[in-house]
Formats: C-alpha cells, structure tokens, sequence
C-alpha cells in the first residue's frame, strides 16, 4: 500500500500506479461480497468468483509494493530506512486499529470475531487486524527484506517461498486467524518485487498480447484446477506468481490507452485512503441497506463504486490535515531532518 501522495514522484512508471488500481479495485469488490454475503444477501457466485481472484489481486499489490521499497531497502540502514519508510507505517496501523476500534463499537460488523478482534486493541501488536493486516504485512516484509538484503537474490528467494509455502500448507500456524497464513504466503511476492526489480521492469516492457492471453488462461487454468492438485499449498503460492504476471501483463496493456492510463492510475496513486476506509463505509452502508433491495452483483458493483468515490471524497476534504494519513507535522519534519544527508563542516579561510 502506498502511502506517497501523487505528487511525490511524478516519474513513477504509469503502469505500477495502473496495476495499484486494479488491485485495490478488486480489495473494495471483495469485502463489499463478503459484507453483502454476512449480511444475508445471494451472492454466492460472487463469493466463488471472488476466491478464485485471491491468486491475482493481493499478490499482485504485494509485488508491486516489494518493486516499490525495492531501492530504500537496499540503500538505507534501518535507521533511514524507519524515517524513511517504516515510521509512515507503523504510525498509521496504530493510528487506524483505534479508529476501528472504535467505529465498531457502534457500527455493527457482521463477521465472527475470531478473524475479526476488534474487542481488543492490545491483540492489534500481534495479530493483525482483518482489513488492516496489509499495513502489518509491509511492516514485516520491510524489515525482513532489510536482513536479508545481504544475502544472493537466489538465497532470499529461496528464503521467502519457503516461508510462503509453509504458511500456505499450514505447516506454520499463527492464531485461527486467515490474516497471519496471508502474511506469510504473500512474502514471496514481496521479496520477488525487491529482488527481481530489473527482471520485472524488463518483462513489462516486453508484454504484449500473447503474454497477457497466455497468462491470464494459466492463471484460470490453475485456480479451477487448484482444489484438487497434491501439495495444494504449495500450488497456491506457484499460481500467485502466475497471477501476479497476469496483473503486471493487464497493467501495461491497459496503460497504453491514455484515457485508461490517467483514470486508472489515479486511482492508484491514493490507494491508501481506499484500503483504510473501505471496510468502514461499507459496514456503515450495509447496515441501513434492506436486503435484496436489488440484485446482489448490481449491489456489490455499485458499492464497489459507491465507497472508492467516498474515500476519495474524505481524503480530499481532510488534504489539510496531517496525521489522518500521513506523519503528524512535527513527527514529518523530525523524520526529514533525520533523513538530510550531514554536511561536513565548511573550512574558513584563515
């Protein structure tokens, strides 16, 4: 999840914000099904659709954001690299685990509170909130990728897929909750962003149509496929690389459309207020939403829709205001300072 705003580097390749925008379009489709399902409604070809799509959209955020913090992890030490970009992150998962807290006190959210904790903050430190796990997540990844950035990229491939396979097996359990088997699966992606920067970039400039077709029948070959293959764990975690190609394939395809570029990519250069605000607004509109008032794909498309414009709305109207998502002023500025290069002393002439 960025947390850059769209001014801060211009020169960002039009297809990573592309790819951005399809993957949090996506996030904000899958929680308004699972909300709509929870609260009673007939969506279950939706809910089918939608876990067949849990190969592509977050592996493909995840390996974008790895490409994304690619040149800090391997340039700053841990202290840069927490002004740099860890401070941002940690402050806004703390920041938002409180106001969900408290948004759920009254908003009623239908889900079983085992993957859900909001009853308690103090299980937020060690077990990653439904909805905000992804702020978690590239907690972890960022500090994991940083110990390991001394080792060959082979070696912290290896690393990463074998914790991603070992999660996805279930070999490795953390809690009941789905989040921390999530966390662990995705890492691959993660490091592969990190560690395989120039391999991407190369193959984005090398998509064409064939890669996009080619891709994207693997990728629904393999998740029809997926629930009777052996070692089905491992599988899953070879079929999110499939998916993420296929998203980085459609990103550029679509980026060569400049009225798709510009729309699309907007839309994922502020993906932060969508990611922290969706699940909220949702809770909010299903609530006071009579059940089959309409079809149950016209309501999670209009949604879908319905809350992306709704966090735009809110985060433009709170531009002003620092610390709702981004750095307090004061903590910004101390964080800049930390990061300007020290200047050697000037000598007088004597």
């Amino acid at each position: 999840m960025s947390t850059e705003t769209p001014g801060q580097n211009a020169a960002r390749i039009a297809w990573i914000d592309i790819a951005r925008g399809i993957a949090i379009t996506l996030v904000v489709f899958h929680h308004s099904i699972q909300f709509l399902d929870a609260s009673g409604w007939q969506v279950d070809l939706l809910v089918q659709l939608t876990a067949g799509l849990s190969t592509f959209r977050m592996p493909l955020f995840f390996l974008v954001s790895g490409l994304l913090a690619s040149s800090a992890i391997a340039r700053l030490s841990l202290v840069s690299l927490f002004w740099k970009r860890l401070a941002l992150l940690i402050y806004l998962y703390a920041l938002w685990c409180l106001i969900w807290w408290a948004w759920f006190l009254v908003v009623p959210r239908p889900f079983d509170p085992v993957t859900s904790p909001v009853g308690d903050l103090a299980t937020a430190i060690y077990l990653p909130w439904s909805g905000l796990w992804f702020l978690y997540a590239l907690i972890a990844y960022t500090v994991a990728a940083w110990l390991l950035r001394r080792l060959p990229a082979v070696a912290q491939l290896f690393i990463a897929f074998l914790v991603a396979a070992l999660f996805a097996t279930g070999i490795i359990t953390i809690s009941q909750s789905y989040t921390w088997r999530s966390i662990g699966t995705y890492f691959a992606l993660f490091i592969t962003g990190v560690v395989c920067r120039r391999l991407i970039e190369s193959y984005a400039q090398r998509v064409n149509s064939w890669w996009l077709i080619g891709s994207g029948a693997l990728l629904a070959v393999g998740s029809f496929a997926l629930p009777v293959l052996p070692l089905q764990g491992v599988a899953r975690v070879g079929l999110c690389v499939v998916g993420a190609a296929f998203g980085v394939a459609l990103a550029v395809t679509l980026s060569r459309a400049s009225s798709l570029r510009r729309a699309i990519g907007a839309l994922g250069s502020r993906t932060l207020p969508i990611y922290v605000l969706n699940s909220l607004l949702l809770a909010l509109i299903v609530a006071l939403l009579p059940v089959g008032l309409v079809p149950g794909w016209l309501a999670a498309v209009i949604l879908t829709g319905v809350v992306v414009a709704s966090a735009l709305v809110i985060r433009r109207a709170t531009g002003r205001i620092h610390g709702i998502f981004d750095l307090p002023s004061p903590v910004a500025r101390l964080a800049q300072r930390r990061l300007e290069p020290t200047r050697p002393k000037q000598r007088r002439d004597r």
